[in-house]
């Protein structure tokens, strides 16, 4: 075998391989052979035919397997004898397979890149303060007396800011009548309602019928009605006026058993609390993780970065449409957002073998104790018994998957508790 290899951007090696004849020869040999266990000829029994008669009518199939044999054998055999650890499948192209000839290809392969660290121990990151105030304390118990309204019949009123009014609804849209509906709630708040709705509404009094001009939403369920002009005819039926609760013990008592405000309050500075310790170590742990990004020369293999890009993309996409942007809209961002995600998929690449050159070096890897908490924690987000999970997990090659990611967060532990660092006063 006759090997060339050259090396690409993005981690990548081609491959140009020539084969022997007399390798050719011998491959034939060897598949003939095993069609000559099986075939079945007219006139003879299987496997008795002879071989002359296998070649003539067996050529094609034979011509195709030993192709097939010898480009996957001397792929293996070239990437071994190079030393490259090949990541995924190869590309195979440019094939010459002529009678009598020698078998030329090229074969595309994606090599694991060579991570040589720098010092990791001792990187320096600062570390904020963990600042939990009063007024952050009394947002969230403002969050609770919203979810825990009431609302109440108004007497003797019209309709003012914050009150709620129950009203039917008619829609005609670009002058065509639409769809009806009954007993539609509308918070009179300028963060919840339309300014046009707002307007309309704030004065009225039950049985008043308003006409509002709008324009539908980009996400609006009938597609074919989005972003257009359209006429809501709005009655009023009802309405009521937001009750938020008292203060006191006895809300802390109707939130989950508190015995007291004063308990509910040290509860919710408690959950802040370690809300903000977590987005303080994520941050740190970004930190430390960039410095030896920025410090560390390896190209990020391209099929990897693809992948994550593709991931990246979907998850942008759906959120775009999440938020109301029609496919269109989003298609004419997507070069610009696909500009942004790269750097970021070629981060975060490169910090998977960064974190398991860490790992490597540092003999990290999950207990078994350990990979069964991670185990039972995903069946029963998934709802699945611990053994139908394992099953699963052991069928489609996935708990290697599973133990690479906890090495992989072990390892970010590792990078910070041998960090130096500074805590901000």
């Amino acid at each position: 075998m006759n090997i060339k290899i050259k090396e690409i951007e993005g981690s990548r090696r081609i491959l140009e391989i020539e084969i022997s004849a007399d390798a050719i020869v011998g491959k034939f040999e060897e598949v003939y052979a095993e069609i000559q266990k099986e075939a079945e000829i007219p006139g003879f029994r299987a496997g008795k035919a002879p071989r002359y008669l296998i070649e003539t009518h067996y050529k094609d199939k034979a011509h195709e397997e030993v192709k097939r044999r010898l480009i996957a054998d001397h792929i293996i055999k070239a990437v071994k004898d190079a030393g490259i650890a090949m990541i995924g499948a190869p590309l195979v192209s440019d094939i010459l397979f002529e009678t009598g000839k020698p078998l030329k290809f090229k074969a595309e392969v994606n090599a694991r890149p060579e991570v040589r660290l720098k010092s990791y121990k001792g990187l320096k990151a600062k570390k904020a303060k963990v600042q939990v105030s009063t007024e952050d304390v009394d947002k969230v118990i403002e969050e609770l007396r919203e979810r825990y309204a009431q609302l109440k019949d108004v007497e003797g009123r019209s309709a003012k800011e914050g009150d709620w009014c129950l009203c039917d609804v008619e829609i005609s849209v670009e002058g065509k009548p639409g769809e009806k509906n009954e007993g539609v709630w509308f918070p009179l708040k300028p963060q919840s309602t339309k300014p046009e709705f707002l307007s309309q509404l704030t004065g009225a009094n039950p049985g008043d019928t308003k006409t509002v001009k709008t324009v539908l939403p980009a996400n609006y369920h009938k597609k074919e009605q989005a972003g257009k002009e359209a006429i809501f005819i709005v009655t009023v039926n009802q309405i009521k006026e937001r009750i938020l609760p008292e203060v006191d013990d006895e809300f802390a008592k109707d939130l989950g058993g508190f015995k007291s405000l004063l308990e509910l309050r040290g509860n919710i500075r408690e959950e802040l609390t370690n809300a903000k310790e977590q987005e303080i170590k994520f941050k740190m742990e970004e930190e430390l993780l960039g410095q030896l990004i920025r410090s560390t020369n390896f190209e990020a293999p391209t099929i990897m970065v693809d992948s994550e890009m593709d991931r990246l993309l979907k998850e942008t996409r759906s959120r775009l449409q999440h938020i109301g942007y029609k496919q269109d809209e989003i298609e004419k961002q997507e070069p610009g957002i696909k500009d942004k995600i790269k750097e970021e998929a070629v981060k975060r690449v490169k910090g998977f073998f960064i974190l398991e050159k860490v790992a490597e070096a540092e003999g990290i890897a999950p207990s078994e104790e350990e990979l069964n908490k991670r185990i039972e924690l995903l069946a029963a987000r998934s709802k699945r018994t611990v053994e139908d999970l394992k099953s699963h997990l052991a069928g489609k090659d996935l708990m290697e998957d599973i133990k690479a990611e906890m090495a992989q967060d072990k390892a970010l532990e590792f990078l910070v508790a041998n960090a130096k660092i500074e805590e901000e006063k």
